[in-house]
Protein backbone atom coordinates (compact mmCIF):
# COMPACT_ATOMS: atom_id res chain seq x y z
CA UNK A 1 0.00 0.00 0.00
CA UNK A 2 1.10 3.86 -0.99
CA UNK A 3 1.53 6.04 2.21
CA UNK A 4 1.87 9.74 2.33
CA UNK A 5 4.36 11.74 3.89
CA UNK A 6 3.63 12.92 7.47
CA UNK A 7 4.63 17.04 6.51
CA UNK A 8 2.61 17.24 3.62
CA UNK A 9 2.34 21.01 2.16
CA UNK A 10 -0.29 20.40 -0.46
CA UNK A 11 -3.37 19.44 1.01
CA UNK A 12 -6.00 21.48 -1.09
CA UNK A 13 -6.34 19.75 -4.06
CA UNK A 14 -8.94 20.21 -6.41
CA UNK A 15 -10.37 17.04 -8.89
CA UNK A 16 -11.17 18.92 -12.52
CA UNK A 17 -13.43 16.54 -13.91
CA UNK A 18 -15.79 16.05 -10.84
CA UNK A 19 -15.40 19.58 -9.54
CA UNK A 20 -14.85 17.32 -5.43
CA UNK A 21 -12.18 18.26 -3.23
CA UNK A 22 -9.33 15.23 -3.17
CA UNK A 23 -8.35 13.99 0.34
CA UNK A 24 -4.79 13.35 0.09
CA UNK A 25 -4.76 11.06 2.57
CA UNK A 26 -7.65 9.15 0.86
CA UNK A 27 -5.84 9.10 -2.10
CA UNK A 28 -2.61 8.52 -1.19
CA UNK A 29 -3.48 5.55 0.94
CA UNK A 30 -4.68 2.79 -2.01
CA UNK A 31 -2.81 0.24 -3.17
CA UNK A 32 0.56 1.02 -4.73
CA UNK A 33 -0.02 0.01 -8.37
CA UNK A 34 -3.15 2.50 -8.15
CA UNK A 35 -1.36 5.11 -7.09
CA UNK A 36 1.63 4.77 -9.27
CA UNK A 37 -0.61 4.81 -12.23
CA UNK A 38 -2.28 7.89 -11.25
CA UNK A 39 0.68 9.97 -10.53
CA UNK A 40 1.63 9.00 -14.24
CA UNK A 41 -1.74 9.93 -15.22
CA UNK A 42 -1.54 13.43 -14.06
CA UNK A 43 2.07 13.90 -15.63
CA UNK A 44 0.17 12.72 -19.09
CA UNK A 45 -2.69 15.00 -18.87
CA UNK A 46 -0.37 18.02 -18.38
CA UNK A 47 1.89 16.63 -21.06
CA UNK A 48 -1.01 16.13 -23.64
CA UNK A 49 -2.96 19.39 -22.85
CA UNK A 50 -1.26 21.88 -19.74
CA UNK A 51 -4.62 23.76 -19.92
CA UNK A 52 -6.76 20.78 -19.61
CA UNK A 53 -5.50 19.48 -16.18
CA UNK A 54 -6.75 16.81 -13.92
CA UNK A 55 -5.89 17.36 -10.46
CA UNK A 56 -4.69 21.36 -9.43
CA UNK A 57 -4.51 23.31 -6.29
CA UNK A 58 -7.48 24.67 -4.84
CA UNK A 59 -5.84 28.28 -3.44
CA UNK A 60 -3.88 28.89 -7.12
CA UNK A 61 -5.63 26.66 -10.03
CA UNK A 62 -1.65 25.29 -10.50
CA UNK A 63 -1.96 21.55 -11.89
CA UNK A 64 -0.24 19.25 -9.56
CA UNK A 65 1.91 16.08 -9.47
CA UNK A 66 3.11 13.54 -7.07
CA UNK A 67 6.10 13.58 -6.07
CA UNK A 68 7.61 10.31 -4.29
CA UNK A 69 10.59 10.52 -1.27
CA UNK A 70 13.30 8.99 -0.96
CA UNK A 71 11.85 6.64 1.57
CA UNK A 72 9.02 5.79 -0.36
CA UNK A 73 5.98 8.42 0.24
CA UNK A 74 3.93 10.22 -1.81
CA UNK A 75 3.00 13.47 -1.57
CA UNK A 76 1.58 16.88 -3.85
CA UNK A 77 3.03 19.66 -5.45
CA UNK A 78 2.83 22.06 -7.98
CA UNK A 79 3.78 20.82 -11.64
CA UNK A 80 7.69 22.68 -11.79
CA UNK A 81 7.06 24.44 -15.05
CA UNK A 82 3.86 26.09 -13.61
CA UNK A 83 4.97 26.67 -10.09
CA UNK A 84 7.10 29.80 -10.60
CA UNK A 85 4.46 31.48 -12.38
CA UNK A 86 2.10 31.22 -9.21
CA UNK A 87 1.73 33.31 -6.54
CA UNK A 88 0.28 30.58 -4.16
CA UNK A 89 0.67 30.78 -0.32
CA UNK A 90 1.96 27.39 -0.29
CA UNK A 91 5.52 26.93 -2.14
CA UNK A 92 7.38 23.84 -2.88
CA UNK A 93 9.49 25.08 -4.97
CA UNK A 94 13.46 24.90 -4.15
CA UNK A 95 16.13 26.58 -6.34
CA UNK A 96 16.67 23.36 -8.15
CA UNK A 97 13.51 21.17 -8.05
CA UNK A 98 14.04 16.97 -7.67
CA UNK A 99 13.20 16.52 -11.53
CA UNK A 100 16.05 18.71 -12.65
CA UNK A 101 18.45 16.82 -10.25
CA UNK A 102 17.24 13.91 -11.74
CA UNK A 103 17.47 15.18 -15.22
CA UNK A 104 20.86 15.85 -14.47
CA UNK A 105 21.68 12.39 -13.65
CA UNK A 106 19.79 11.10 -16.57
CA UNK A 107 21.69 12.99 -19.40
CA UNK A 108 25.02 11.63 -17.74
CA UNK A 109 23.62 8.40 -16.90
CA UNK A 110 23.21 8.03 -20.43
CA UNK A 111 26.79 8.30 -21.67
CA UNK A 112 28.14 5.35 -18.96
CA UNK A 113 29.68 2.85 -20.04
CA UNK A 114 26.41 0.27 -18.74
CA UNK A 115 24.32 2.31 -20.84
CA UNK A 116 26.74 1.96 -23.58
CA UNK A 117 27.02 -1.98 -23.18
CA UNK A 118 23.39 -2.29 -23.03
CA UNK A 119 22.40 -0.51 -26.45
CA UNK A 120 24.54 -2.08 -27.87
CA UNK A 121 23.26 -5.65 -26.66
CA UNK A 122 19.77 -4.73 -28.01
CA UNK A 123 21.32 -3.59 -31.03
CA UNK A 124 23.45 -6.96 -32.31
CA UNK A 125 20.02 -8.78 -30.44
CA UNK A 126 17.47 -6.85 -33.58
CA UNK A 127 20.53 -7.78 -35.47
CA UNK A 128 20.49 -11.17 -35.29
CA UNK A 129 16.48 -11.37 -35.69
CA UNK A 130 15.52 -12.36 -39.04
CA UNK A 131 12.51 -10.64 -38.85
CA UNK A 132 13.59 -7.22 -38.03
CA UNK A 133 14.95 -4.68 -40.13
CA UNK A 134 18.48 -3.15 -39.58
CA UNK A 135 18.30 -1.77 -36.05
CA UNK A 136 19.16 2.67 -35.85
CA UNK A 137 21.07 3.53 -33.07
CA UNK A 138 20.28 7.44 -31.24
CA UNK A 139 18.92 8.07 -34.87
CA UNK A 140 16.05 10.63 -34.53
CA UNK A 141 12.19 9.39 -34.68
CA UNK A 142 10.18 11.93 -36.33
CA UNK A 143 6.99 13.03 -35.80
CA UNK A 144 4.26 13.23 -38.38
CA UNK A 145 4.70 17.33 -38.37
CA UNK A 146 7.77 19.58 -39.46
CA UNK A 147 5.92 22.09 -36.87
CA UNK A 148 6.71 19.49 -34.02
CA UNK A 149 9.98 18.26 -35.09
CA UNK A 150 11.21 20.29 -31.40
CA UNK A 151 9.08 16.69 -29.97
CA UNK A 152 10.68 14.58 -32.10
CA UNK A 153 12.27 12.22 -30.30
CA UNK A 154 15.67 9.86 -30.19
CA UNK A 155 15.67 6.22 -28.95
CA UNK A 156 18.70 4.08 -27.84
CA UNK A 157 17.58 1.91 -30.88
CA UNK A 158 14.94 1.47 -33.28
CA UNK A 159 13.74 -1.12 -35.16
CA UNK A 160 10.21 -2.52 -37.46
CA UNK A 161 8.67 -5.62 -36.98
CA UNK A 162 6.11 -6.72 -39.28
CA UNK A 163 5.06 -3.38 -40.42
CA UNK A 164 5.20 -2.15 -36.55
CA UNK A 165 7.93 0.57 -35.26
CA UNK A 166 9.53 -0.70 -31.79
CA UNK A 167 11.60 2.18 -30.00
CA UNK A 168 13.91 0.36 -27.14
CA UNK A 169 14.70 2.82 -24.42
CA UNK A 170 17.26 1.18 -21.70
CA UNK A 171 15.72 2.15 -18.51
CA UNK A 172 18.06 4.15 -15.47
CA UNK A 173 17.88 4.34 -11.81
CA UNK A 174 17.49 8.13 -12.78
CA UNK A 175 14.74 8.01 -14.89
CA UNK A 176 11.98 10.49 -13.89
CA UNK A 177 8.16 10.40 -14.61
CA UNK A 178 8.05 13.58 -17.11
CA UNK A 179 10.42 11.82 -19.33
CA UNK A 180 8.69 8.15 -19.24
CA UNK A 181 5.14 9.96 -19.67
CA UNK A 182 6.76 12.51 -22.37
CA UNK A 183 7.85 9.50 -24.38
CA UNK A 184 4.59 7.29 -23.94
CA UNK A 185 2.93 10.47 -25.48
CA UNK A 186 4.88 10.60 -28.72
CA UNK A 187 4.98 7.03 -29.37
CA UNK A 188 1.01 6.80 -29.02
CA UNK A 189 0.50 9.89 -31.09
CA UNK A 190 3.24 8.72 -33.87
CA UNK A 191 1.69 4.77 -33.86
CA UNK A 192 5.05 3.41 -32.16
CA UNK A 193 5.76 1.26 -29.58
CA UNK A 194 8.41 1.18 -27.01
CA UNK A 195 9.96 -1.23 -25.14
CA UNK A 196 11.44 -0.52 -22.13
CA UNK A 197 15.10 -2.87 -21.34
CA UNK A 198 16.56 -3.25 -17.62
CA UNK A 199 19.86 -4.07 -16.96
CA UNK A 200 18.87 -6.33 -13.43
CA UNK A 201 15.67 -6.68 -11.61
CA UNK A 202 15.00 -7.96 -8.23
CA UNK A 203 10.94 -7.65 -7.77
CA UNK A 204 11.14 -7.96 -4.04
CA UNK A 205 13.38 -4.50 -4.11
CA UNK A 206 11.78 -2.18 -6.74
CA UNK A 207 12.45 1.40 -7.37
CA UNK A 208 9.94 4.17 -7.69
CA UNK A 209 11.80 4.35 -11.45
CA UNK A 210 11.41 0.71 -12.24
CA UNK A 211 7.37 1.14 -10.89
CA UNK A 212 6.81 3.86 -13.09
CA UNK A 213 7.20 1.97 -16.10
CA UNK A 214 6.21 -1.47 -15.61
CA UNK A 215 2.60 -0.35 -13.63
CA UNK A 216 2.13 0.87 -17.09
CA UNK A 217 3.38 -1.84 -18.80
CA UNK A 218 0.95 -4.69 -17.73
CA UNK A 219 3.50 -5.41 -15.02
CA UNK A 220 6.06 -6.38 -17.72
CA UNK A 221 9.52 -5.88 -17.41
CA UNK A 222 11.99 -6.79 -19.99
CA UNK A 223 16.03 -7.55 -19.67
CA UNK A 224 19.08 -7.88 -21.95
CA UNK A 225 22.43 -9.18 -21.12
CA UNK A 226 25.05 -11.50 -22.81
CA UNK A 227 23.28 -13.99 -22.11
CA UNK A 228 20.41 -13.52 -23.75
CA UNK A 229 22.06 -12.08 -26.86
CA UNK A 230 23.76 -15.49 -26.65
CA UNK A 231 20.22 -17.08 -26.99
CA UNK A 232 19.32 -13.96 -30.31
CA UNK A 233 22.35 -15.37 -32.20
CA UNK A 234 21.60 -18.87 -31.82
CA UNK A 235 17.71 -19.13 -32.20
CA UNK A 236 17.78 -15.73 -35.07
CA UNK A 237 14.90 -14.09 -33.10
CA UNK A 238 15.83 -11.59 -30.24
CA UNK A 239 15.39 -12.62 -26.98
CA UNK A 240 15.08 -11.09 -23.66
CA UNK A 241 14.22 -12.26 -20.30
CA UNK A 242 10.75 -11.35 -19.13
CA UNK A 243 10.02 -10.75 -15.70
CA UNK A 244 5.70 -10.84 -14.38
CA UNK A 245 3.52 -11.27 -11.35
CA UNK A 246 0.37 -13.76 -11.67
CA UNK A 247 -1.89 -12.66 -9.41
CA UNK A 248 -3.66 -15.45 -7.09
CA UNK A 249 -6.44 -15.59 -5.47
CA UNK A 250 -5.45 -16.21 -1.32
CA UNK A 251 -8.80 -15.96 0.50
CA UNK A 252 -10.09 -12.94 -0.19
CA UNK A 253 -6.92 -11.05 -0.92
CA UNK A 254 -5.19 -11.11 -4.38
CA UNK A 255 -1.15 -11.70 -3.98
CA UNK A 256 1.77 -11.35 -6.99
CA UNK A 257 3.74 -14.32 -7.56
CA UNK A 258 6.43 -13.49 -9.91
CA UNK A 259 8.10 -15.36 -12.63
CA UNK A 260 10.97 -15.37 -14.79
CA UNK A 261 10.67 -16.30 -18.45
CA UNK A 262 12.92 -16.92 -21.34
CA UNK A 263 10.73 -14.96 -24.53
CA UNK A 264 11.34 -13.48 -28.48
CA UNK A 265 10.54 -10.43 -29.27
CA UNK A 266 8.17 -11.89 -31.68
CA UNK A 267 6.25 -13.60 -28.92
CA UNK A 268 5.30 -10.09 -27.57
CA UNK A 269 1.86 -8.40 -27.58
CA UNK A 270 2.14 -4.77 -28.79
CA UNK A 271 -0.79 -2.09 -28.33
CA UNK A 272 0.35 1.00 -29.28
CA UNK A 273 -2.46 2.69 -28.73
CA UNK A 274 -2.18 1.52 -24.88
CA UNK A 275 1.64 2.05 -24.62
CA UNK A 276 1.83 -2.02 -23.81
CA UNK A 277 4.39 -4.18 -24.91
CA UNK A 278 3.75 -7.66 -22.83
CA UNK A 279 4.33 -11.16 -22.56
CA UNK A 280 2.01 -12.08 -19.78
CA UNK A 281 -1.03 -10.31 -19.47
CA UNK A 282 -1.44 -9.32 -16.18
CA UNK A 283 -4.08 -6.91 -16.17
CA UNK A 284 -6.71 -9.07 -17.96
CA UNK A 285 -6.14 -11.97 -15.65
CA UNK A 286 -6.36 -9.70 -12.27
CA UNK A 287 -9.56 -8.19 -13.47
CA UNK A 288 -10.64 -12.07 -14.30
CA UNK A 289 -9.70 -12.67 -10.78
CA UNK A 290 -11.55 -9.75 -9.23
CA UNK A 291 -14.84 -10.38 -11.17
CA UNK A 292 -14.23 -13.95 -9.58
CA UNK A 293 -14.19 -12.36 -5.96
CA UNK A 294 -16.77 -10.14 -6.67
CA UNK A 295 -19.09 -13.19 -7.81
CA UNK A 296 -17.38 -15.18 -4.89
CA UNK A 297 -19.10 -12.62 -2.18
CA UNK A 298 -22.09 -11.72 -4.55
CA UNK A 299 -22.85 -15.55 -4.10
CA UNK A 300 -22.15 -15.86 -0.48
CA UNK A 301 -24.68 -12.91 0.06
CA UNK A 302 -27.32 -14.58 -1.38
CA UNK A 303 -26.45 -17.74 0.56
CA UNK A 304 -26.52 -15.74 3.73
CA UNK A 305 -29.97 -14.29 3.35
CA UNK A 306 -31.80 -17.56 2.24
CA UNK A 307 -30.20 -19.24 5.00
CA UNK A 308 -30.87 -16.74 7.57
CA UNK A 309 -34.05 -15.39 6.77
CA UNK A 310 -35.74 -16.79 3.63
CA UNK A 311 -37.75 -18.95 6.00
CA UNK A 312 -38.85 -16.03 7.75
CA UNK A 313 -41.58 -13.41 6.93
CA UNK A 314 -40.85 -10.03 8.35
CA UNK A 315 -40.27 -6.67 7.84
CA UNK A 316 -36.69 -6.97 8.89
CA UNK A 317 -36.60 -9.81 6.27
CA UNK A 318 -38.39 -7.16 3.50
CA UNK A 319 -35.89 -4.67 4.00
CA UNK A 320 -32.62 -7.47 3.74
CA UNK A 321 -33.77 -8.35 0.75
CA UNK A 322 -33.92 -4.99 -0.70
CA UNK A 323 -30.49 -4.67 0.24
CA UNK A 324 -29.25 -7.80 -1.06
CA UNK A 325 -31.20 -7.02 -4.13
CA UNK A 326 -29.18 -3.38 -4.54
CA UNK A 327 -25.84 -5.61 -3.97
CA UNK A 328 -26.40 -8.39 -6.79
CA UNK A 329 -27.85 -5.29 -9.18
CA UNK A 330 -24.17 -3.94 -8.92
CA UNK A 331 -21.95 -7.10 -8.51
CA UNK A 332 -24.22 -9.05 -11.22
CA UNK A 333 -26.51 -6.84 -12.97
CA UNK A 334 -26.99 -9.36 -15.85
CA UNK A 335 -29.38 -11.67 -13.10
CA UNK A 336 -32.57 -10.30 -12.23
CA UNK A 337 -34.51 -10.86 -8.79
CA UNK A 338 -38.12 -9.77 -8.31
CA UNK A 339 -38.86 -7.12 -5.79
CA UNK A 340 -40.83 -9.81 -3.39
CA UNK A 341 -38.31 -13.26 -2.91
CA UNK A 342 -42.23 -14.50 -2.41
CA UNK A 343 -43.02 -14.09 -5.77
CA UNK A 344 -44.33 -16.95 -7.75
CA UNK A 345 -42.71 -20.22 -7.50
CA UNK A 346 -39.01 -17.60 -7.00
CA UNK A 347 -39.01 -18.91 -2.99
CA UNK A 348 -39.78 -22.43 -3.43
CA UNK A 349 -37.65 -22.82 -6.71
CA UNK A 350 -34.64 -21.34 -5.22
CA UNK A 351 -35.29 -23.13 -1.52
CA UNK A 352 -35.10 -26.88 -3.16
CA UNK A 353 -31.63 -25.97 -4.86
CA UNK A 354 -30.10 -24.49 -2.07
CA UNK A 355 -31.42 -27.23 0.36
CA UNK A 356 -29.95 -29.88 -2.08
CA UNK A 357 -26.85 -27.88 -2.34
CA UNK A 358 -26.19 -27.49 1.12
CA UNK A 359 -27.67 -31.12 2.12
CA UNK A 360 -30.40 -29.85 4.46
CA UNK A 361 -33.69 -27.69 4.57
CA UNK A 362 -32.97 -23.64 3.17
CA UNK A 363 -36.00 -21.65 3.19
CA UNK A 364 -37.81 -24.29 4.56
CA UNK A 365 -38.96 -24.56 8.10
CA UNK A 366 -38.71 -28.62 7.36
CA UNK A 367 -37.03 -31.09 9.67
CA UNK A 368 -34.94 -32.92 7.04
CA UNK A 369 -34.11 -33.10 3.68
CA UNK A 370 -36.69 -35.97 2.84
CA UNK A 371 -39.12 -33.26 3.48
CA UNK A 372 -37.86 -31.13 0.78
CA UNK A 373 -37.72 -33.38 -2.02
CA UNK A 374 -40.83 -34.57 -1.38
CA UNK A 375 -42.13 -31.19 -1.49
CA UNK A 376 -40.05 -31.07 -5.04
CA UNK A 377 -42.55 -33.35 -5.96
CA UNK A 378 -45.53 -32.82 -4.73
CA UNK A 379 -45.57 -28.50 -6.10
CA UNK A 380 -42.32 -28.33 -8.37
CA UNK A 381 -41.90 -30.74 -10.46
CA UNK A 382 -40.57 -28.14 -13.28
CA UNK A 383 -37.40 -28.03 -10.88
CA UNK A 384 -37.06 -31.43 -10.38
CA UNK A 385 -34.43 -32.14 -13.29
CA UNK A 386 -32.16 -29.04 -11.83
CA UNK A 387 -32.84 -30.61 -8.39
CA UNK A 388 -31.87 -33.99 -8.79
CA UNK A 389 -28.11 -32.96 -10.45
CA UNK A 390 -27.89 -30.60 -7.51
CA UNK A 391 -28.13 -33.55 -4.90
CA UNK A 392 -25.65 -35.60 -7.20
CA UNK A 393 -23.07 -33.23 -8.08
CA UNK A 394 -23.15 -32.05 -4.36
CA UNK A 395 -22.91 -35.26 -3.17
CA UNK A 396 -26.31 -35.65 -1.43
CA UNK A 397 -27.44 -38.25 -3.11
CA UNK A 398 -26.93 -40.91 -0.12
CA UNK A 399 -28.21 -38.79 2.55
CA UNK A 400 -31.39 -38.77 1.08
CA UNK A 401 -31.74 -42.27 0.66
CA UNK A 402 -30.30 -42.99 4.05
CA UNK A 403 -33.68 -40.67 5.40
CA UNK A 404 -35.75 -42.92 2.56
CA UNK A 405 -37.00 -44.94 5.33
CA UNK A 406 -40.40 -45.90 3.90
CA UNK A 407 -38.86 -46.67 0.21
CA UNK A 408 -41.34 -43.17 -0.78
CA UNK A 409 -38.68 -40.87 -2.73
CA UNK A 410 -37.13 -44.45 -3.95
CA UNK A 411 -40.44 -44.78 -5.70
CA UNK A 412 -41.03 -41.28 -6.77
CA UNK A 413 -37.52 -41.22 -8.24
CA UNK A 414 -38.48 -44.07 -10.60
CA UNK A 415 -41.79 -42.28 -11.64
CA UNK A 416 -39.56 -38.80 -12.25
CA UNK A 417 -36.93 -40.74 -14.88
CA UNK A 418 -39.94 -42.33 -16.46
CA UNK A 419 -41.58 -39.14 -17.03
CA UNK A 420 -38.94 -36.89 -18.41
CA UNK A 421 -37.69 -39.84 -20.87
CA UNK A 422 -41.36 -39.92 -21.97
CA UNK A 423 -41.57 -36.60 -22.01
CA UNK A 424 -44.52 -36.52 -19.13
CA UNK A 425 -45.74 -32.61 -19.76
CA UNK A 426 -46.22 -32.84 -15.52
CA UNK A 427 -42.20 -32.66 -15.56
CA UNK A 428 -41.27 -30.18 -18.34
CA UNK A 429 -38.53 -28.32 -17.22
CA UNK A 430 -38.87 -24.51 -16.28
CA UNK A 431 -36.07 -22.68 -17.62
CA UNK A 432 -37.01 -19.01 -16.38
CA UNK A 433 -34.86 -19.00 -13.14
CA UNK A 434 -31.75 -20.97 -14.76
CA UNK A 435 -29.25 -18.15 -14.57
CA UNK A 436 -30.07 -17.83 -11.45
CA UNK A 437 -29.73 -21.25 -10.56
CA UNK A 438 -26.32 -21.77 -12.29
CA UNK A 439 -25.21 -18.55 -10.12
CA UNK A 440 -25.81 -20.13 -7.08
CA UNK A 441 -25.05 -23.53 -8.01
CA UNK A 442 -22.35 -23.60 -10.60
CA UNK A 443 -21.59 -27.26 -10.09
CA UNK A 444 -24.74 -27.98 -12.52
CA UNK A 445 -24.63 -25.18 -14.88
CA UNK A 446 -23.33 -27.83 -18.24
CA UNK A 447 -26.22 -30.08 -16.83
CA UNK A 448 -28.41 -26.62 -17.45
CA UNK A 449 -27.08 -26.19 -20.30
CA UNK A 450 -28.01 -29.39 -22.12
CA UNK A 451 -31.70 -29.56 -21.00
CA UNK A 452 -34.24 -29.54 -24.47
CA UNK A 453 -37.25 -28.65 -23.99
CA UNK A 454 -40.27 -30.99 -25.29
Amino acid sequence: MAQPTDTMLLNDILDMETGQNVDPQVFLRRELSLVMKDRAELMARYTRDPDAPWLVCELCSAPVILVRTKDRYFHFRHHQSEEAEQKCSISTRGELSADQIKCIKYNAAKESSAHLRLKAIIRDSLIADEKCTEPLVEAVWKGLRLAKRAQWRKPDVQVELAGQRLAFEVQLSTTFLSEIVGRREFYRRNNGAMVWVFQSFDPYTTRTAEEDIFYLNNHNVFLVNEETLERSRQAKRMALDCWYPTPELQGKTIFNRWTMAHVFLDELKIDPQEQKVFFYDYDAQRAELERSLDTSLARQAFYDFWNERAATDCRETDAAWTTLREQMRIAMPRLHLPADYRTGKFHGAISLMLSARFGRPVGYNLPRLINVANTAFDHYKDFLYAFGWTLRLCGHEDLLKAQDSKGTWRRRAKLIKDGMRNHDEGFRQDPSLNHLIAFLVPEITEKLAQVRDW
